[in-house]
């Protein structure tokens, strides 16, 4: 699985229903999530990529423009057939809750649990099949307790090898955003689990006012 299926995985999140470019909409920002430094040098993992994404729709009789926060980090691995290739990679993706007229929350986000969240990446995605649930677990992400959902599956990396894959899949509310940390990597790699708890525990988010209706 590449890191840009599950970017486009996340962004398909806030459009399930259809887009507008309608000027004049009510603007809901999320705040952009992150990874502490001491939780990057402990992992080894580095800053992959960052962006916005932002659409238009109507929620409530009103048209409203959501732009989402996605943060990405990855390593490579010490596997021989993966070679440098940075296989591992640990995705931080905030959306707003969008609240009109005291009504909401809208984002389909909040509907979704951490199965309806995996199930989505194998429904979008020819690059992962098989998706199965391993397990929870209790862990701390911005000082919530919150379930992790533990997933493996089959994907195909960008230079077509196929190879079994761990998901890790948690998300929680903070303040106006939810914050969703999704972990991919293939499960040869020993003791990963614990590097992405320690990665979830390291979440950073920033809140703040994240729109006005």
């Amino acid at each position: 699985m590449t890191g840009r299926a599950v970017a486009a995985l996340l962004a398909l999140l806030t459009i399930t229903a259809g887009c507008s470019a309608l000027s004049g909409a009510t603007s809901f920002t999320a705040d952009r999530g992150t990874v502490s430094q001491s939780a990057l040098d402990d992992t080894g993992y580095a800053l992959e990529n960052e962006s916005t994404q932002t659409i238009t729709r109507s929620f409530a009789g009103q048209d409203v423009e959501v732009s989402n926060q996605l943060t990405e980090y990855a390593r490579s691995s010490n596997l021989p057939v993966f070679g440098d290739a940075r296989i591992a990679r640990f995705t931080v993706f905030t959306t707003p809750a969008v609240e009109v007229a005291e009504q909401g929350p809208f984002n389909p986000v909040a509907d979704l649990n951490n199965t309806g969240l995996a199930l989505r990446l194998q429904n979008q995605y020819d690059t992962t099949e098989n998706v199965q649930r391993e397990g929870n677990r209790t862990e701390t992400m911005l000082g919530q307790e919150t379930t992790v959902g533990t997933f493996r599956a089959d994907a195909r990396t960008t230079d077509g090898t196929s190879t079994e894959v761990f998901m890790h899949i948690t998300q929680v509310r903070d303040g106006d955003d939810f914050v969703i940390a999704i972990a991919v990597y293939p499960t040869q790699l020993d003791g990963e689990r614990e590097t992405v708890n320690t990665l979830i525990n390291g979440v950073q988010h920033e809140t703040g006012d994240s729109g006005e209706a």
